[in-house]
C-alpha cells in the first residue's frame, strides 16, 4: 500500500514540474523535469515502520486506559461494599440485629423455587431463586434472606417453602418457630435437609 501511494505522489510532482514557455509567438516546451530521484530516496520500510510504531504506541495507550478503568471499577466496588457495611451497621446495631439465612443440603428430594418469610404475622421477605443461586447453595453456600432490627421479647417466625418434589410435582411446606429474643444480635437459619430415611426433605428453623 505504501509503495503504490509513493508512486502516485511521484507522478503528481512530475506533472506539476512541466514548464511551458512561449517565445516569439511560438509555443515551445522549454523544460520537462523527469527527475524522480527524490522518490527513490524514500525508505518505504521506514515509513511503514514509523506507522507501525505509531499504531503500537496508540494500542499501548488504549491498554493503559483500559487497565486504569478496570482498577477504578475495582476501587468503586470495594468502596461500595464498605459503604453498605457501614450503612448496615448504622441501620442495624449489633444489639438488635436479627439476620435470617437459608441453607440447602444436597437438594436431591426438593428443588427450591421460592421462600416467603413472616415475622409476627407480617410478610417481610420474598425471594425467587435462580438456577445459579440454587446450585451455589447446594454446594454449601448460604443465602442471606433478611436483616432487621428485633427487640427483646417473644416473637413468631413462619417460613413458606415452594419448589418441586422428587416426583416433579409442586411441593409446598411451612415451618414455624416461637421464641424469645435475648439481648444482642441473633441469627436464624432456614435449613432444608434431605432425609434419606423417609426419602423427603425436612425444613427446620435453627437459632444460632
Amino acid at each position: 500500500m505504501w509503495k503504490a501511494l509513493i508512486k502516485a505522489i511521484a507522478v503528481c510532482v512530475v506533472m506539476s514540474e512541466v514548464l511551458i514557455a512561449y517565445a516569439d509567438g511560438d509555443e515551445n516546451i522549454v523544460s520537462q523535469s523527469n527527475d524522480t530521484s527524490w522518490a527513490a530516496n524514500i525508505d518505504v520500510r521506514q515509513v511503514a515502520a514509523e506507522s507501525d510504531d505509531s499504531a503500537l504506541g496508540e494500542l499501548k495507550d488504549l491498554k493503559a486506559i483500559a487497565n486504569s478503568i478496570q482498577n477504578l471499577k475495582a476501587e468503586v466496588i470495594t468502596l461500595n461494599k464498605d459503604l453498605r457495611q457501614m450503612e448496615e451497621k448504622m441501620l442495624f446495631p449489633s444489639n438488635t440485629r436479627y439476620t435470617v439465612f437459608v441453607s440447602i443440603t444436597t437438594g436431591q428430594f426438593f428443588k427450591l423455587d421460592s421462600i416467603k418469610l413472616k415475622i409476627d404475622g407480617k410478610l417481610v421477605a420474598t425471594h425467587v431463586y435462580s438456577d445459579k443461586q440454587r446450585t451455589a447453595m447446594e454446594r454449601g453456600g448460604i443465602h442471606r434472606l433478611y436483616v432487621t432490627n428485633m427487640n427483646e421479647g417473644k416473637h413468631e417466625i413462619t417460613a413458606f417453602f415452594n419448589g418441586i418434589g422428587q416426583d416433579g410435582r409442586p411441593y409446598k411446606r411451612a415451618a414455624n418457630l416461637d421464641f424469645e429474643k435475648n439481648i444482642g444480635g441473633e441469627f436464624l437459619e432456614l435449613a432444608i435437609v434431605d432425609d434419606g430415611s423417609i426419602q423427603e426433605p425436612t425444613f427446620t428453623l435453627k437459632r444460632w
